[in-house]
């Protein structure tokens, strides 16, 4: 399998919808999940029948295969690469909690992991040392905003103001793509839809011009020697899986992977919202289901499973990716 890192460069700001709390137009996220990006894909080629089940086949069998976009940022001209801050429970250096101060120092630490959304990948895989230095106090690079936008729904009889939520990425800042491919053929086939992608955008709200992107880079192959410190790291992060592992992409399990799933530190994300038909601008609310939220951290990597969602109001099958990806995080 050979990787390849993808930079979207965003032309117009984004909406990500957050349905994880029940969500509305105003909830946003900073990313989008390999999920939400595999159903864009399917999607734009549907009007192809024999093109879109290939493309479905490829996922599912794993000759490409696609992480979350995750943010970076450019930095005297080196690409600083994040991934998500690993779900781990670290174990106190000091005697177990015998007193209140013991308590308090306990509470602070778990504080500390869980206002840590994103690491460098170079420094991953000393993760427990970067949480105990000062480089965990320093603040996160600025992506970008976060923005609202009123806008006036004009279809009932009575106009009704409503709010919109984006997120406009600085001119140095963006997501990246890592994706898989088995051979030359599935990178042409997917670097052909992500074209696509970029003219009619990613995301909610495109009709009103949101999402759209084009590459800010070369497609990046990653290697051992790399470009980058972080694109090396990644390289010997997706190639170092024999440890603990943790998911870069929405991986939906399946019944004989739950076991697994539960000796790991995971958070399930609730995944909702409406689908159409290429063409047409009428959509229709299709049922929800859960994902693996990245970031969780399991013994082993779990390999997923597609999913077809079906229903009488569905104007069609709809596919969702849920095939894991997932990279080392082995700290013992």
């Amino acid at each position: 399998m050979n990787y390849y890192l993808y930079p979207l460069r965003f032309l117009t700001p984004v909406h990500f919808g957050d349905t994880s709390e029940g969500g509305n137009l105003e909830t946003i996220s900073l990313t989008l999940g390999s999920d939400a990006l595999f159903g864009a894909c399917c999607h734009e080629i549907s009007h192809d029948t024999e093109l879109l089940h290939s493309f479905i086949k490829a996922v599912e069998e794993q000759q490409i295969v696609l992480s979350s976009l995750f943010p970076y940022c450019i930095d005297n001209d080196e690409y600083k690469l994040y991934v998500p801050a690993p779900m781990i429970q670290m174990e106190s250096r000091n005697v177990p909690a015998t007193s209140f101060d013991d308590v308090k120092t306990a509470i602070a630490a778990h504080k500390k992991i869980k206002r840590i959304e994103y690491i460098r990948a170079s420094e991953l895989k000393q993760f427990k040392e970067y949480v105990e230095s000062d480089a965990s106090q320093k603040h996160m690079p600025t992506f970008g905003a976060k923005q609202t936008s009123a806008q006036v729904n004009m279809r009932g009889e009575k106009s009704l103001p409503y709010y919109v939520g984006n997120y406009q990425f600085m001119p140095h800042a963006g997501l990246y793509i890592i994706a898989g491919f088995h051979d030359d053929a599935h990178r042409t086939l997917f670097e052909g839809i992500l074209e696509v992608l970029g003219l009619v955008g990613i995301g909610g709200k495109r009709s009103g011009g949101y999402g759209k992107f084009e590459l800010a880079d070369d497609p990046i192959a990653l290697s051992e020697e790399g470009i980058y410190s972080d694109d090396s790291a990644l390289y010997t992060l997706l190639h170092n899986v024999q440890g603990k592992v943790m998911c870069i992409s929405a991986c939906v399990p399946t019944s004989e992977e739950v076991p697994i799933l539960k000796k790991g530190f995971y958070k399930l994300q609730k995944r909702g919202g409406f689908v159409g038909t290429a063409g047409s601008t009428t959509q229709v609310k299709r049922n929800s289901y859960y994902v693996v939220k990245e970031g969780s951290v399991c013994p082993t990597p779990l390999v997923g499973q597609m999913l077809t969602i079906t229903g009488d109001s569905l104007p069609h099958p709809v596919y969702r990716n849920g095939m894991g990806l997932w990279i080392g995080v082995d700290y013992e």
